[in-house]
This record gives C-alpha cells, sequence and structure tokens, in this order.
C-alpha cells in the first residue's frame, strides 16, 4: 500500500458521530424507502447491530476489508452501518461485477464478500471465494450498540475506480476524507433533514454511496432507493415522498427529462436538484432540462473516486455558466490545467493512495493529483471537461475532442444519440466516424451539412458514419469506446472491401 501524509484536521471520530446521529432520531420515523418495503429507525438500527454480530462471527475484526456488491436496496444500507460498527473497511462493488468481486477480493485479502445470493445464483465464479462469501448466522450474537474508535486518518473505505476493462484500482480513503467529500456536497446544496434523497445511481459505484446513501444519513433525512433504475419507478418515489435531490449518469438524466417533456412535471414538481456526472452530459440536454423543470438545477458536475466532487455549478450561476462549464472548484479544492489535463489538490478528501501503489505516478508527494482528464479553465475559475485524456483523438496534429463534436451532433432533429470514434489514417494518423442511434436513415452528408450550419471547424467533421441499435456503455454510463473502436474499425475495413 502507498499513502500520503494526512492534513492537520480537529480530530472526530466520524462512525460514532454517524450511528449517535441515527440512534438519536425518532425510532418509529422512516428511514429507507423502496417501491414496496420501508424500514424504520429503529428498525434499521436493530438490523445493523445485528449484521454486525454476524460479520463478527465471521472474523470480522476492526481494518478488515468487507466487499458489499448489492443493488440498491435496504441490505446494502445495513451492511454499510454494520461494517461501521465493527470498524470494518467498506469496499462497495456492483452487483454484476463478476470477476471484480472476486479478483479484489484476493488483492484486497477480504475477510466478508456480501453477494446478492439470488441475483449471482449458483454462478460458479464465485465459489472460489471459499469461506470468504457470507452466509447470514442468523444464531450470531448481537452486534455492538457503538462503533469501536477509530482515528480520522484510518482507512474506512476503499472506493473503486470504475474503468471499463481490467481490475479496478482501489483508492484508500480516511474516515475524514469520505466524511469531507459527502459534507462538502450537503453543504451546497444547502440540504437539510426535511430534503429526502433519491438514491438513483447505482449503491456499487462511489456517487450513489457519497450522495445519497451517506448524505441521508448525514442529514437525517429519508433515503429512497431506486432498487434498479426504471423512469416510472423513479417517478413514483419522487411523487409518493416527495424527493428533492437525485444525483445521476447521464442516461437516468435523459429518460427523466424526455419524461418531463411528454408528460409535464406535475409528479415531479417536488425535485429541486438533479446534478450529473459519470458521462459527458450534453449541453442540449441540460438546455432541454432547464426548459421543461426551470425551478430544478440541472448541470453536470465533475468528480472522481479519488477525491468525490471535484467540480460543481453554483445554485446562482448563470444560464452560460450551467450549459457551457461543469462549474467552479469546490471549496478546500483547487485546480489547474497542465498541458491540456486538470490537475487538483484538496487535502480534506482527497485519497491517501492507491492499494496497490501508483506506478503513475498520478498523486504526487506535494498532494497534487492528476486526473487524466482533458479540461480547459476559464479566467473565472469556471472548468469545462472536455474528455478523458486518453480519449482525445490525434488528427493531423490538432488533439479533437470527441465530446465537442458529439454535442454538436446531438442537436441535430433525427440523432438520439452518437458516439465520435477515431480509426486509422497512413496520412493523418486518425480520421473520425460517428456511430448514430436514429429513428431514421441519417447519412454522413446530413452530420456534415449540420456541423457546417453551426460553425464547427471542418477539421472536426465526421468522415465516416454507421449506425447501431443503442451506445455500449459502462454501469455508470460511460461509452465503450474501445468496443466501438473494434466495431468502426470492423465496418470501415467491410466497405473498403466491397468497393
Amino acid at each position: 500500500m502507498s499513502s500520503i501524509a494526512q492534513t492537520d484536521i480537529d480530530f472526530r471520530d466520524y462512525a460514532a458521530d454517524e450511528w449517535a446521529r441515527l440512534c438519536a432520531r425518532d425510532h418509529n420515523a422512516l428511514a429507507i424507502a423502496e417501491t414496496e418495503r420501508e424500514v424504520t429507525v429503529g428498525e434499521l438500527i436493530l438490523r445493523s447491530r445485528q449484521r454486525a454480530g454476524q460479520f463478527i462471527a465471521q472474523g470480522v475484526t476492526p481494518g478488515s476489508r468487507v466487499i458489499v456488491a448489492r443493488p440498491n436496496v435496504i441490505e446494502f444500507v445495513v451492511d454499510y452501518l454494520a461494517i461501521r460498527l465493527c470498524g470494518a473497511v467498506l469496499v462497495n462493488l456492483p452487483w454484476s461485477a463478476g470477476t471484480s468481486i472476486t479478483e479484489l477480493a484476493e488483492i484486497l485479502g477480504a475477510k466478508c464478500v456480501v453477494l446478492t445470493e439470488h441475483l449471482v445464483g449458483d454462478n460458479p465464479l464465485f465459489e472460489q471465494l471459499g469461506d470468504r462469501r457470507f452466509r447470514p448466522d442468523e444464531e450470531a450474537p448481537i452486534g455492538p450498540s457503538a462503533p469501536p474508535p477509530r482515528g480520522q486518518d484510518e482507512l474506512a473505505w476503499l472506493a473503486c475506480t470504475s474503468g471499463t476493462t481490467g481490475t479496478p484500482k482501489a483508492a484508500m480513503h480516511s474516515y475524514a476524507s469520505l466524511e469531507r467529500q459527502t459534507q462538502v456536497f450537503a453543504e451546497h446544496f444547502g440540504l437539510t433533514e426535511n430534503d429526502p434523497i433519491l438514491v438513483s445511481s447505482p449503491v456499487g459505484h462511489a456517487v450513489a454511496l457519497l450522495f445519497g446513501v451517506r448524505m441521508s444519513l448525514m442529514l437525517d433525512s429519508v433515503m429512497v432507493l431506486v432498487s434498479r433504475w426504471k423512469i416510472d419507478t423513479a417517478v413514483d418515489l419522487i411523487e409518493r415522498h416527495k424527493c428533492v435531490f437525485t444525483v445521476a449518469p447521464t442516461p437516468f438524466l435523459v429518460d427523466f427529462v424526455t419524461f418531463a417533456e411528454t408528460n409535464g412535471t406535475e409528479r415531479v414538481k417536488s425535485l429541486r436538484f438533479f446534478p450529473s456526472a459519470g458521462a459527458p452530459v450534453p449541453r442540449s440536454l441540460v438546455q432541454r432540462g432547464l426548459d421543461v423543470m426551470p425551478d430544478c438545477q440541472i448541470w453536470s458536475y465533475f468528480g472522481t473516486s479519488e477525491a468525490g466532487a471535484v467540480t460543481a455549478v453554483p445554485l446562482d450561476a448563470n444560464l452560460d455558466q450551467r450549459l457551457n462549464t461543469d462549474g467552479i472548484a469546490m471549496p478546500g479544492t483547487t485546480t489547474r490545467v497542465v498541458d491540456g489535463e486538470l490537475e487538483l489538490h484538496c487535502p480534506p478528501q482527497m485519497m491517501m493512495g492507491y492499494w496497490s501503489g501508483d506506478p503513475d505516478g498520478r498523486l504526487a508527494a506535494d498532494g497534487w493529483y492528476k486526473t487524466g482528464d482533458a479540461a480547459d479553465q476559464r479566467p473565472d475559475g469556471y472548468i469545462k471537461m472536455i474528455g478523458r485524456a486518453r480519449d482525445i483523438i490525434l488528427r493531423g496534429g490538432e488533439n479533437i475532442s470527441p465530446l465537442e463534436i458529439e454535442n454538436v451532433l446531438l442537436g441535430h432533429s433525427d440523432v438520439i444519440d452518437v458516439a465520435i470514434i477515431g480509426y486509422p489514417d497512413d496520412r493523418l494518423g486518425s480520421r473520425l466516424a460517428a456511430v448514430v442511434v436514429s429513428d431514421t436513415l441519417v447519412t454522413l452528408e446530413a452530420l456534415r451539412s449540420h456541423c457546417q450550419g453551426v460553425g464547427l471547424d471542418k477539421a472536426k467533421w465526421p468522415e465516416f458514419m454507421t449506425m447501431i441499435d443503442k451506445i455500449p456503455l459502462s454501469a455508470i454510463g460511460k461509452v465503450k469506446r474501445g468496443d466501438l473502436e473494434e466495431f468502426i474499425l470492423a465496418e470501415f475495413t467491410k466497405r473498403e472491401q466491397a468497393q
């Protein structure tokens, strides 16, 4: 393991504080709601203690790594609180992560792996977990009534990166950095215990943990879980519980805006905040959202598993700032752009390092972190994310941002979704291909004409086009560009051979 020194912060036992807040609430009040299930505060406390006892019976001790791979269900929250009661380290992964679960269990030396048994079934992959696989012991003694003392700089959470290939890296977060990441977002929106939180993003990823589960617990507000994303389910829950806030990836925002445009906003009028991230958010989508729900804060922000939320749009920002940027640095965060790449320095919420080391040197000894994301920073501090630096396409010596072109093409009336992918060219190095989703027959000429009409530089017009039923996305909505590169190359080769 590698780590950096933490900044000086007044000592607090954050897990103990969180548990004390929960225990101080009205035990008969609603704590968590799903579509067909609810639990009160008192029931949540009892179930969390029972689960903590089961973890301890399986050998979990302070510092043990516990992997939880569940969908958005009450049991995830119970597991989270039980892990805190044990003084153990949470590792949350998507329930469908497959080999990532088994590989990380070995790499991290996990003491316990909690699976969603009725979903994974008898998949032989998980047999290799052996005794690590969690089996509830109904005879286990009830767990402790409070967490063991834990220092603020001790390891509390391993945030696993959401790469589309390879084993995820585990960013190590202390109790203090985990607390700060949730606190800074809650303060930005001015949320209180009277603001029910809709947890729509998958809890296997950092966003839902930080700005859904933990935010609800921090605010003493009702937590509303969307067990599996469907817009009708989300709308029903928003209407029933008067949800005020949710944060979710781009595809979820597309569904939400489309619903409001088609059905009106009466059923979702309580929702005041819908920041979106995890994948580039088209400016045209933000505009549509603001048009149909002018009283809801809809915009994109930028965050990482290593530091939580990095930027956010101020609530009093003007239309240009909401549409054309990803906000300004959060309090306590300093940003800079070096050779086109965003770097940041935010000691209160930055990871301690990666579990298996940092061979790429992304986290420097002085605390500056290289995000690997291309960005522009304006003189007024507003930041516009351009995309992953590795996704930038080099065409004829010019760096081309796929996101910029995609945002332009999404303005075409017949384009439902689009991805810009580079394909090899002997003269220019790469050329630009558009992979288009549409209900009608869209031509390359129509796309190029649209680019010309909005004034996009000709070097950025697509030079090859193909259609697809659906753009392949990762679990949090990131385009699987590697898959599309193979798809484009095969399509291009097939057409070349047919000529």
